[in-house]
Protein backbone atom coordinates (compact mmCIF):
# COMPACT_ATOMS: atom_id res chain seq x y z
CA UNK A 1 0.00 0.00 0.00
CA UNK A 2 1.38 3.40 -0.96
CA UNK A 3 1.21 5.66 2.09
CA UNK A 4 0.22 9.31 1.36
CA UNK A 5 3.11 11.75 1.93
CA UNK A 6 1.17 13.65 4.63
CA UNK A 7 0.80 10.42 6.60
CA UNK A 8 4.38 9.37 5.88
CA UNK A 9 5.65 12.52 7.60
CA UNK A 10 3.27 12.08 10.55
CA UNK A 11 4.31 8.47 11.09
CA UNK A 12 7.99 9.45 11.06
CA UNK A 13 7.45 12.38 13.46
CA UNK A 14 4.93 11.13 16.04
CA UNK A 15 5.76 8.65 18.78
CA UNK A 16 2.47 7.67 20.42
CA UNK A 17 -0.72 6.09 19.21
CA UNK A 18 -3.79 4.29 20.47
CA UNK A 19 -4.13 0.60 19.63
CA UNK A 20 -7.64 -0.84 19.46
CA UNK A 21 -8.10 -4.60 19.65
CA UNK A 22 -11.17 -6.75 20.21
CA UNK A 23 -11.95 -10.34 21.13
CA UNK A 24 -15.21 -11.93 22.18
CA UNK A 25 -17.12 -8.67 21.59
CA UNK A 26 -15.00 -6.94 24.23
CA UNK A 27 -13.05 -3.98 22.81
CA UNK A 28 -9.75 -2.94 24.35
CA UNK A 29 -7.84 0.33 23.91
CA UNK A 30 -4.17 0.94 24.77
CA UNK A 31 -1.85 3.95 24.63
CA UNK A 32 1.31 2.80 22.83
CA UNK A 33 4.66 3.96 21.52
CA UNK A 34 5.21 3.09 17.86
CA UNK A 35 7.89 3.07 15.19
CA UNK A 36 7.10 3.30 11.49
CA UNK A 37 9.40 1.30 9.21
CA UNK A 38 8.93 2.98 5.83
CA UNK A 39 11.04 0.43 3.95
CA UNK A 40 8.64 -2.36 5.01
CA UNK A 41 5.56 -0.16 5.34
CA UNK A 42 4.75 -1.53 8.80
CA UNK A 43 4.28 -0.08 12.26
CA UNK A 44 6.18 -1.67 15.15
CA UNK A 45 4.78 -1.72 18.68
CA UNK A 46 5.81 -3.54 21.85
CA UNK A 47 3.98 -4.84 24.89
CA UNK A 48 4.35 -7.16 27.84
CA UNK A 49 3.32 -10.60 26.68
CA UNK A 50 0.76 -11.08 29.46
CA UNK A 51 -1.52 -8.20 28.46
CA UNK A 52 -5.06 -8.09 27.12
CA UNK A 53 -3.88 -6.51 23.86
CA UNK A 54 -1.44 -9.35 23.11
CA UNK A 55 -4.08 -11.96 23.99
CA UNK A 56 -6.60 -10.21 21.73
CA UNK A 57 -4.11 -10.00 18.83
CA UNK A 58 -3.39 -13.73 19.10
CA UNK A 59 -7.13 -14.50 18.99
CA UNK A 60 -8.17 -11.78 16.53
CA UNK A 61 -5.41 -10.03 14.54
CA UNK A 62 -7.73 -7.32 13.17
CA UNK A 63 -6.81 -4.05 14.89
CA UNK A 64 -6.72 -0.29 14.44
CA UNK A 65 -4.25 2.47 15.33
CA UNK A 66 -5.22 6.08 15.96
CA UNK A 67 -2.42 8.61 15.52
CA UNK A 68 -2.88 12.34 15.84
CA UNK A 69 -0.76 15.40 15.29
CA UNK A 70 -1.05 18.60 17.31
CA UNK A 71 -1.07 21.99 15.62
CA UNK A 72 0.78 25.10 16.72
CA UNK A 73 -1.75 25.92 19.46
CA UNK A 74 -1.83 22.40 20.87
CA UNK A 75 -5.08 21.48 19.16
CA UNK A 76 -5.24 18.34 17.00
CA UNK A 77 -4.56 19.38 13.42
CA UNK A 78 -4.77 15.94 11.85
CA UNK A 79 -5.77 12.46 12.92
CA UNK A 80 -5.20 9.21 11.16
CA UNK A 81 -6.78 5.82 11.69
CA UNK A 82 -4.94 2.81 10.34
CA UNK A 83 -6.99 -0.37 10.00
CA UNK A 84 -5.15 -3.62 9.49
CA UNK A 85 -3.64 -6.75 10.91
CA UNK A 86 -1.41 -7.05 13.96
CA UNK A 87 0.98 -9.96 14.43
CA UNK A 88 3.22 -11.01 17.31
CA UNK A 89 6.72 -11.38 15.84
CA UNK A 90 8.76 -14.37 16.92
CA UNK A 91 10.98 -14.93 13.92
CA UNK A 92 14.32 -13.70 12.58
CA UNK A 93 13.00 -10.13 12.22
CA UNK A 94 12.20 -9.72 15.91
CA UNK A 95 15.62 -8.37 16.93
CA UNK A 96 15.83 -5.93 14.01
CA UNK A 97 12.33 -4.63 14.79
CA UNK A 98 13.18 -4.33 18.48
CA UNK A 99 16.37 -2.40 17.64
CA UNK A 100 14.55 0.01 15.30
CA UNK A 101 11.92 0.56 18.00
CA UNK A 102 14.65 1.18 20.61
CA UNK A 103 16.38 3.71 18.34
CA UNK A 104 13.22 5.81 18.03
CA UNK A 105 12.45 5.51 21.76
CA UNK A 106 15.81 5.38 23.61
CA UNK A 107 14.19 6.48 26.88
CA UNK A 108 11.54 3.72 26.81
CA UNK A 109 13.70 0.58 27.06
CA UNK A 110 11.58 -0.91 29.86
CA UNK A 111 8.71 -1.06 27.33
CA UNK A 112 10.87 -2.52 24.53
CA UNK A 113 13.48 -4.87 26.02
CA UNK A 114 13.05 -8.01 28.07
CA UNK A 115 12.05 -11.64 27.71
CA UNK A 116 8.46 -10.77 28.64
CA UNK A 117 8.15 -8.03 25.98
CA UNK A 118 6.47 -8.97 22.69
CA UNK A 119 7.17 -7.19 19.43
CA UNK A 120 4.07 -6.48 17.35
CA UNK A 121 4.06 -5.70 13.62
CA UNK A 122 1.04 -3.88 12.25
CA UNK A 123 0.28 -4.15 8.52
CA UNK A 124 -1.99 -1.40 7.22
CA UNK A 125 -4.92 -2.31 4.95
CA UNK A 126 -7.01 0.88 5.07
CA UNK A 127 -6.27 4.48 6.13
CA UNK A 128 -8.58 7.34 7.09
CA UNK A 129 -7.13 10.84 7.57
CA UNK A 130 -9.19 13.70 8.99
CA UNK A 131 -8.11 17.30 9.50
CA UNK A 132 -9.40 19.91 11.95
CA UNK A 133 -12.00 21.06 9.40
CA UNK A 134 -13.44 17.53 9.11
CA UNK A 135 -12.01 16.94 5.67
CA UNK A 136 -11.76 13.16 5.44
CA UNK A 137 -9.74 11.11 2.95
CA UNK A 138 -9.54 7.32 2.64
CA UNK A 139 -6.94 5.00 1.13
CA UNK A 140 -7.12 1.27 0.75
CA UNK A 141 -4.62 -1.46 -0.06
CA UNK A 142 -6.99 -2.67 -2.77
CA UNK A 143 -7.06 0.72 -4.56
CA UNK A 144 -3.31 1.35 -4.79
Amino acid sequence: MKIPSQLHEMLAREKRCFLATCYGNKPHLSLMIFTYLANENIVILSSRADTTKVYNIMKNPQAALLIYSLGEEGEPSCSCTLHGTAKIISNSKEQAYREAHRQKHPDMDSFIDGEDISIIAFQTEHITIADSKDNVKNWSAETR
